[in-house]
């Protein structure tokens, strides 16, 4: 038997556990509404660098939409239900599952830690082969790229069977499949009330405090001064690169213009239209801020304008969002209807 579940390019991809259940998303052009709706919180982590996850899209459970029928176990319950890993990721994909859970990246070809050292990372399973006895596997590949790559057998049962004796803190064993009966329509009122905690720095977890215990966290437009703080120790020599700052910072602009265009869209408003298109000059700033700190890298800073464009692009996007943000709160406040199908 031979199985290729589809995947499609996710909205946002900084990290792993949240660009892989938008590439399956992704295939779905109705969830589109959903994502708008969300992907609204960000969150910096107080423990800096140090930290994970340092800055990132605030998701209460990043493996919950209407589109996604998500099934949650951990490798300690398949240890207790005795199913091999093999035979239980083959058979959930012919059920259309898409297994989710860790390996040790040593075990993983064109993976950047294949054959060279011992580490834990999660991986989407799209697929599989029983003639060539393999997996594919979806994740970031040796090259950097989001992608899909093969795995046979024996090496996928040694990636997840080594994590046994490799420091490992992610026990999840996941499976998510398509619901394709959901719908969603995007929520004008939610989109107006989490831009209003947004740009006051609101802790989105207060709102699940009855679930999980707060987060003590930087939130929304609080997020500027971690991510200047970062920028000016990297550029001082006193932190290490990680283009995902700057990454997420981009999807997050991205995703904001694509949220006032369809706002603008479904209530049929010219002043947010004109909100939406002033927005793209922030996400192209965005865009800009990342690209302009991989090409420093890139050269390791040899003859580089980063150093000096770098922070003063950073403040003038944190500047115009919010002028922009709080012209879109006022013309949203004209559409008070809970939702817009």
């Amino acid at each position: 038997m031979k199985i290729e579940l589809p995947l499609g390019e996710p909205l946002a991809s900084g990290y792993q556990f949240y660009a892989f259940p938008l590439s399956i998303l992704a295939t779905v052009e109705d969830s589109l509404d959903w994502i708008l709706t969300n992907y609204i919180h960000v969150v910096y982590d107080k423990r800096l660098q140090k930290a994970p996850v340092s800055f990132s899209f605030y998701l209460f459970d990043y493996t919950q939409s209407p589109w996604l029928q998500a099934v949650k176990t951990d490798r300690f319950w398949v240890a207790a239900s005795s199913h091999e890993i093999v035979d239980l990721c083959r058979e959930s994909l012919a059920a259309g599952y898409y297994p989710y859970l860790n390996l040790n990246e040593f075990h993983v070809p064109d993976h950047f830690l294949f054959g060279q050292r011992d580490q834990t990372h999660d991986i989407l399973i799209c697929g599989f082969d029983d003639v060539a006895e393999t997996f594919t596997v979806y994740g970031y590949t040796a090259s950097g790229s989001l992608g899909r790559t093969v795995i046979d057998y024996q090496g996928f049962r040694e990636g997840y069977r080594s994590l046994d004796h490799v420091p490992n803190d992610c026990y999840q064993v996941y499976f998510y499949r398509v619901d394709r009966a959901a719908h969603f329509p995007i929520d004008v009122r939610v989109v107006r009330e989490s831009l209003e905690e947004y740009l006051a720095g609101v802790n989105a977890s207060t709102r699940f405090a009855m679930l999980r215990p707060e987060w003590d966290r930087f939130f929304g437009v609080d997020c500027y001064d971690p991510l200047t703080g970062y920028l000016d120790a990297y550029l001082s020599g006193d932190e290490t690169y990680d283009i995902r700052h700057f990454h997420v910072l981009w999807e997050h602009k991205r995703l904001m213009t694509m949220r006032l265009k369809r706002i603008a869209e479904v209530t049929r408003s010219g002043s947010m239209a004109t909100l939406a298109a002033d927005f793209c000059g922030v996400e192209r700033e965005a865009l800009m801020l990342r690209d302009g700190m991989l090409r420093h890298a890139a050269v390791n800073g040899a003859g580089s304008k980063f150093p000096r464009t770098g922070p003063d692009r950073l403040r003038s996007i944190a500047e115009k969002e919010v002028e922009i943000l709080e012209k879109a709160i006022e013309v949203l406040g004209h559409h008070a209807a809970p939702s817009t199908s």
